[in-house]
């Protein structure tokens, strides 16, 4: 191979390294990375909306007695 298609072949690879690198740059610059405080403030709402399910179905009582009656097996034994 002569050292003209070496370097041809060369600069091909590099260019194409440089673009697909700019590319990704580009790609995660302009997006947004992360929660906005508004999407926390949903799962907050969602979070506090099952509780208060729970709270008003009186399930909440069963569940509560039913792993108190587990912690007490596994602490008795």
């Amino acid at each position: 191979m002569s050292n003209d298609t070496m370097l041809k072949a060369t600069v091909r690879v590099n260019g194409w390294a440089n673009t697909a690198v700019a590319k990704i740059r580009r790609r995660y610059t302009t997006s947004d990375r992360g929660q906005t405080a508004f999407e926390y403030l949903g799962i907050i709402l969602v979070v506090v909306a099952i509780i208060g399910a729970i709270m008003a179905s009186g399930i909440g009582g069963a569940i509560s007695s039913r792993i108190s009656g587990l912690v007490a097996s596994i602490t008795s034994g």
